[in-house]
């Protein structure tokens, strides 16, 4: 067992049984702790006691952390957000200063850093700022270089932990304009905290509690030796550690999701009837999607130890599936409750509705959802003109290499964090082997599934479609029309049926890959033009998924929970 797999069994232990009301991790402490505005202290503590804290800095800096691969990152994240998605921001929003001092940082960022984390603080990443949607060109925080030191002036906009950072890992610009005009700095706030003072903390309609505020910073003076790499450095650093923040948000939005499926599963199988045929339909869209979100999301995973080079795009994907199919789900579940699901004191309703609401804030806990599709869109164009048909044997290989490393009894390798480029400029592997999938997905699989066969030749048709549209649009120098931007979705969306098809392969087939192609190639969660045991073989799939906990689901249990 690796370090990692033994570190999340003990973690499982201490998050215990969500519906012990008393419990510390429970759905009554997490909605309690929403009406209370309760911080998390004593669940922060717990957490911090186990070693969470080690298990997020790189092991390769010698400096007591045993972060080897992003899969654990992602893992820890849902199981937190699963439990209450409030505690997620708390003990992990260093990831990002983490992921720049990894990239860029020297030794002695890097111990400084650990030191900090290690006795129990947290280091906040301030990028943006008020009023320029996400737009970091137009950033109007100044460092003015004075010697050996920066005199740092400005203010950022909903920083994580804005109250509680030992220090601030600040982007400020450095030059005339332009990309290369900003830097970034590490501000310890200790003997300057008049300089970085925080406001009130901002209200967010979900993640009650959280520690998320502007913070002004007036004459902060950081040492040369504590800016993190280059002058003007700044925005190539944030957006490649923005591929590995994205895994946060995503794990943000899979554990809500998987607990509202595990809890509206429980509610509806206990009725008399055993629920309605169409509630039936919609928890096994809802699982579905959920098996999506899932397969898409641990891909991009593995792929920051596989293929670092075709990381950012991986991301930039399974952040939009993630954004797209968790309002789905929670639409669906909420269906299948009908009226109960606006009840704010029925127990079960009670718990959904905070974890909709704080799986809607996770959204936007790193990079606006449109901007995320904007970035992805802008990338297809050159994807496209990069792009050649692969010979038949190197295509195979292809096809056998993806399956290796997308199955889980492949070991992930360590993370090179430092080979993720800022854009991805390798091509596209998954998308590559789209023309031509059907025909080696029928040769791979022992019975031929004719659904599975059609809906992977209509991906590779919408697919050809995309990129003869996204070449005109490139020949116009449109890639800013509303088109392009739609056709980020439409690529995530085809990108996940080649991802979920060799997900499938790579586990031994999938009885639930028809369900889920189709669910990505419909346009509409109600579209149904399939056979019935589409649907039947998800909630089938969903039932034995939901079996080993359904003890914990029970009635009683349920009724006691809130």
């Amino acid at each position: 067992m690796t370090t990692s797999a033994s570190y999340l069994n003990r973690l499982r232990v201490l998050l215990g049984d969500p519906l012990e009301d008393d419990h510390p991790f429970s759905f009554a402490t997490a909605v309690k702790a929403d009406l209370d505005g309760d911080s998390l202290d004593l669940q922060a503590k717990a957490l911090v006691d186990t070693g969470f804290i080690r298990q997020i800095i790189p092991a390769h800096w010698n400096s007591g952390g045993e972060l080897v691969d992003l899969e654990a990152v992602l893992e820890m994240a849902r199981l937190l957000a699963g439990r209450n998605p409030s505690l997620m921001p708390r003990l992990m929003y260093s990831i990002g200063a983490i992921t720049v001092l990894d990239l860029a940082g020297t030794e002695a960022q890097r111990k400084i850093l650990s030191d900090w984390l290690l006795a129990g603080h947290s280091v906040a990443l301030a990028v943006n700022e008020p009023g320029i949607r996400s737009d970091l060109i137009n950033n109007q925080t100044k460092a003015e270089r004075q010697g050996d030191w920066y005199v740092i002036n400005g203010r950022k906009w909903l920083v994580g932990q804005a109250e509680k950072a030992r220090a601030l890992m600040v982007m400020a610009k450095t030059g005339a304009g332009g990309p290369a005009a900003f830097s970034l700095f590490l501000i310890d706030r200790q003997p300057q905290w008049e300089s970085t003072l925080p406001h009130p903390r901002a209200e967010l309609s979900g993640m009650k509690g959280i520690d998320v505020a502007d913070v002004d910073i007036d004459v902060a003076c950081v040492n040369v030796a504590n800016r993190v790499g280059g002058e003007g450095e700044g925005i190539e650093l944030v957006f490649r550690a923005e591929s590995v923040i994205k895994l946060l948000s995503i794990g943000a939005m899979l554990g809500p999701c998987e607990s509202a499926l595990r809890l509206t599963y429980g509610e509806i199988s206990k009725q008399a009837n055993g629920g309605h045929p169409h509630q039936h339909f919609l928890l096994a869209g809802a699982y579905a999607d959920y098996r999506i979100m899932d397969s898409v999301a641990k891909a991009a995973a593995r792929f920051a130890s596989f293929r670092p080079q075709h990381f950012p795009v991986a991301a930039a994907v399974a952040k939009q599936i993630a954004q797209e199919f968790s309002n789905r789900i929670f639409t669906s579940l909420m269906a299948a409750l009908g009226a109960r699901s606006v009840l704010a004191e029925e127990p079960v309703s009670a718990i959904l509705q905070k974890l909709r609401r704080d799986g809607e804030v996770a959204q936007y806990m790193d990079i606006n959802p449109q901007v995320n599709l904007g970035m992805l869109a802008n990338q297809l164009p050159s994807l496209s003109k990069r792009r050649a048909k692969l010979e038949p044997g190197l295509a195979d290989a292809l096809f056998s290499q993806l399956q290796a490393e997308l199955s889980p009894s492949s070991p992930c390798p360590a993370m090179v964090l430092a080979k993720v480029p800022m854009l991805n400029r390798a091509g596209e592997p998954l998308t590559d082997l789209l023309p031509g999938l059907a025909a080696r997905f029928a040769k791979a699989v022992s019975e031929q599934d004719r659904a599975v066969v059609d809906a992977l030749q209509e991906a590779e048709t919408r697919f050809a479609a995309l990129e003869e549209g996204m070449t005109e649009l490139l020949a116009l120098r449109q890639g800013e029309r509303p088109e392009a931007v739609n056709a980020g979705a439409q690529f995530a969306r085809l990108y996940a049926v080649s991802c979920c098809t060799l997900s499938a392969l790579s586990e031994g087939g999938d009885d639930l890959l028809p369900f889920m192609l189709q669910r990505l190639l419909a346009g509409d969660r109600y579209a149904f033009g399939g056979e019935d045991r589409f649907y039947q073989a998800a909630w089938h799939s969903l039932a034995e998924a939901m079996g080993a906990s359904e003890d914990v689901y029970g009635d009683e249990r349920r009724q006691a929970a809130v």
